[in-house]
């Protein structure tokens, strides 16, 4: 497969998103964000496959790699279950998106910027709602 780089493509506009992560406790985290350009995608794939893949092994699970699994970044449905593993995983372990939480404040703003980050990366839409309460990532636009 070769790539084809295009010198006169208009550049791709900056993308304004907003994500909103809310526990399973109901409260909610949330970060405005400017994506410049999707140049990041692979990047975002890649962490939230490792941090997936890292947990599991902690918890003992058996993990078999697969020829099939990787980090896709353009497979929106297992890049939505990996995050809402990830995010489930931390909010019962640590609390992490809570404003009281096991972690050192320092470590823990550190995590939710570059998880947030990620979600907003990989999942379409401008207004993304995490919601683990009913375990679901959806466009939030209607979230008051």
């Amino acid at each position: 497969m070769s790539l084809i780089i295009n010198p006169n493509a208009p550049p791709v506009p900056p993308q304004e998103k907003r994500v909103t992560l809310k526990t399973r406790s109901g409260e909610m985290v949330s970060a405005d964000l400017t994506l410049q350009d999707d140049k990041g995608r692979q990047s975002a794939a890649e962490y939230i496959h490792h941090l997936f893949r890292s947990i599991r092994e902690k918890l003992g699970e058996v993990v078999i790699t697969q020829v099939t699994e990787s980090a896709d970044p353009d497979d929106v449905a297992e890049n939505k279950r990996r995050i809402l593993y990830i995010a489930a995983f931390h909010d019962s372990m640590f609390g992490t998106f809570n404003r009281v939480t096991k972690l050192p404040e320092e470590e823990r703003n550190e995590f939710v910027e570059i998880f947030l980050l990620a979600v907003a990366t990989l999942m379409p839409g401008r207004n993304i709602l995490v919601d683990l309460g009913k375990g679901t990532i959806s466009d939030g636009a209607g979230l008051s």
